[in-house]
């Protein structure tokens, strides 16, 4: 019964030293490559987020300012 169980090993082995480690290098690769991209993505995301606020705090100056000196003109 152990010989069998040792051919088996035997065999098994074999099969696993004859799989080519490319299609293992390609998936970590394309792994790597989706969490670049989702990283890139979440990045530009919260940088447009910040972009559009300041754009909107610069409107709100801008106006507050405008009105200020509208004022300053009707008193």
């Amino acid at each position: 019964m152990r010989e069998t169980t040792a051919e088996t090993n035997d065999i098994k082995l074999h099969a696993l030293t004859m799989l080519s480690v490319k299609p293992l290098l390609r998936r970590a690769r394309r792994w790597w490559l989706e969490k670049a991209e989702e990283h890139y993505l979440r990045c530009a995301a919260i940088e447009h987020g910040r972009a559009r606020e300041a754009e909107e705090n610069e409107a709100y100056y801008q106006k507050r300012a405008a009105m200020a000196r509208s004022a300053l003109l009707w008193e």
